[in-house]
């Protein structure tokens, strides 16, 4: 019997709050490789006081504790982790979102950019017809179910900018999606008056319509691209200005999507990642959860708010879209006469009325998004040499032997290693999201010291490199399984800004002030991979200055890295991607030589 999509969701383990002196522990034996002798014994001091009987941390944790306990029908974790993202006060573009360059199936050369927006919607539409009829099969990670709650958050969903921290609105609405086109926005609908969704010849015709319009329009989409208290503000005295303005905007919010008709035709991989990640600053909305791009050649994509959805659900779609694009059909009997008689009843414009400090307000986002995209480097390597398949036979974990590899490129740019994190997923419990794997350990540092000496035996090497990628696979496990110390800590230090005055604890507690904790947080490297199935690329910005954005995919005879930094290091960016590739074939060549 086939189960339906939520079936199962009463079979998913809550996850348990983490045990204190366990999470602390880990917290000095996870901090040590990063940082001297004299600062891990501080932390083990800082980290003694915070874990004392009737201390700052038995408190905090007795706070979260009995918060979970009122969270009865979810997981502790999912607010904090909702609460980190709606609490950041940054940009979304680079800075949050997410995006995924998808595989083509439609020939790009053939086909219109009208017509492969249209075969994407029909594919879409088709996709959430199944999450609406709950039945859409379940996920599965081997034989355990995973939750499946994020899909409730996929379409028309919206992050709302708010003075201090943001919203995140879900609305039931299927029926229009909101086309962006040459700075102009419309409400396209989809689904007809009898409930039904539209033919893909009749929405390609509406699309063709928009397409036609010359005049540029107000590029509105651009205050998303502000810090999120200035849009905040700026929005507010939008909606003020007049009830035009504010059904305006809930036609954008209650869109199924976004579909961005982009008028760019980036074709070297690099310019797409680009294009994808932030654009140009035309044709975008970045508060949608859901952005479809399709540019003038065909070429499409996905800019994703990452608030209510992480990146294995977003997987679950674009495979979707991957199986089924190319199995839409177009009949132009499907255009309706009234259509064909140049009635569009099923496009509107959505025109704001602006004053003049608006006006101004986007003008002035325009040089500040100029400015911002100018400050992010792009680099593609896609690595031909040897993929997971090659790996699999050195009898090594391929996203193990992948991270050491980052690690070890990262030793010879810098002479040592900086924080490396790798999300790892979470949702074998109900309402889980993700944790942080923190990659470096004593026994990846030991096998990094061992390669770098010369006079160390290859077997030794080997050695070192086997018990690394062993270490590895038992952190992520831990993480997978609910005992990774980044969401304990990130939920202890939520429960301490909204109730830490009533537990008598004034001050934010020295443990995350600790050099300890601060450098284990500074993730210098940030990455993450999954599945390639209908994705060509994925990517994202470095989460600090001084960092590097790392998404990767493992092919069977490839591996593709897209990796982001500040311009002020593409010097190191550039270096690092070669030696990346440098010490992938260095720690094949030597497992090569295994017994």
């Amino acid at each position: 019997m086939i189960k339906n999509t939520f079936s199962l969701q009463k079979e998913l383990p809550l996850m348990q709050v983490p045990d204190l002196n366990t999470t602390c522990r880990k917290l000095i034996e996870w901090a040590q490789p990063l940082i001297t002798e004299q600062e891990i014994t501080k932390t083990r001091e800082v980290v003694e006081q915070f874990l004392l009987p009737g201390g700052e941390g038995e408190r905090l944790q007795n706070e979260l504790l009995e918060w979970d306990n009122q969270q009865t029908q979810s997981n502790w974790s999912a607010p904090v982790w909702r609460n980190l993202y709606l609490e950041s006060r940054d940009s979304l573009v680079i800075n949050s979102n997410v995006f995924y360059y998808l595989k083509s199936k439609r020939d790009e050369k053939a086909c219109s950019q009208a017509n492969i927006a249209a075969a994407l919607i029909s594919s879409v539409y088709d996709f959430i017809a199944l999450i609406d009829k709950q039945v859409l099969t379940a996920d599965m990670q081997k034989e355990m179910p995973l939750c499946m709650n994020q899909y409730k958050n996929l379409f028309s969903s919206i992050r709302i900018a708010r003075p201090g921290t943001d919203e995140f609105k879900v609305s039931s609405s299927r029926k229009h999606i909101v086309v962006m086109y040459h700075q102009r926005i419309y409400k396209l609908n989809i689904i007809n008056g009898n409930g039904i969704v539209r033919s893909a010849s009749a929405i390609e015709f509406d699309l063709n319509c928009i397409i036609s319009v010359s005049e540029k329009g107000q590029n509105l989409g651009l205050l998303t691209t502000m810090q999120r208290d200035a849009w905040a503000e700026s929005r507010a005295d939008l909606l003020q200005l007049s009830a035009d303005n504010k059904k305006a905007m809930t036609v954008i919010e209650e869109a199924a999507f976004a579909l961005c008709l982009d008028e760019n035709n980036p074709k070297e991989i690099s310019e797409i990642s680009k294009q994808l990640l932030h654009g140009d600053g035309r044709d975008r909305f970045f508060d949608k959860s859901l952005q479809f791009i399709v540019f003038k050649n065909g070429k499409t994509g996905i800019n994703f708010e990452h608030t209510g959805v992480d990146g294995s659900v977003m997987l679950r779609m674009v495979g979707h879209i991957y199986d089924t694009i190319d199995k839409v059909c177009f009949d132009e009997r499907d255009i309706s006469v009234e259509t064909k008689q140049g009635l569009f009843p099923n496009v509107e414009e959505m025109e704001f009325d602006l004053d003049e400090t608006l006006k101004q307000t986007i003008s002035t986002a325009a040089d500040s998004f100029k400015q911002h995209t100018a400050n992010t480097q792009t680099r593609v390597l896609n690595f031909t040499s040897f993929g997971k398949n090659q790996i699999k036979k050195f009898g090594v974990s391929p996203d193990a032997f992948v991270q050491l590899a980052l690690q070890l490129a990262e030793y010879k740019l810098y002479g040592k290693c900086y924080s490396a994190y790798e999300a790892v997923m979470t949702r074998t419990f109900l309402d889980g999201r993700i944790d942080v794997l923190y990659t470096v350990s004593p026994e990846s540092t030991a096998f990094i010291n061992n390669i770098r000496d010369a006079g160390c035996t290859a077997q030794t090497k080997i050695d070192s490199l086997i018990k690394a990628a062993e270490k590895h696979i038992e952190r992520a496990k831990e993480c997978r399984f609910g005992h990774g110390i980044y969401t304990h800590f990130l939920a202890l230090k939520y429960r301490y800004k909204k109730a830490g005055r009533s537990i008598g604890i004034d001050t934010l507690p020295e443990i995350f002030t600790d050099k300890g904790y601060q450098t284990l947080n500074h993730s210098v490297v940030c990455t993450s991979t999954t599945s390639d199935y209908g994705v060509e690329l994925a990517g994202y910005g470095p989460i600090v200055d001084d960092g590097y954005g790392i998404r990767y995919f493992k092919r069977n005879d490839s591996i593709c890295f897209n990796m982001t930094s500040r311009s002020d290091m593409q010097d190191k960016l550039e270096l690092m991607q070669f030696y990346i590739e440098q010490s992938l074939q260095e720690m094949a060549d030597l497992m090569r030589q295994r017994k």
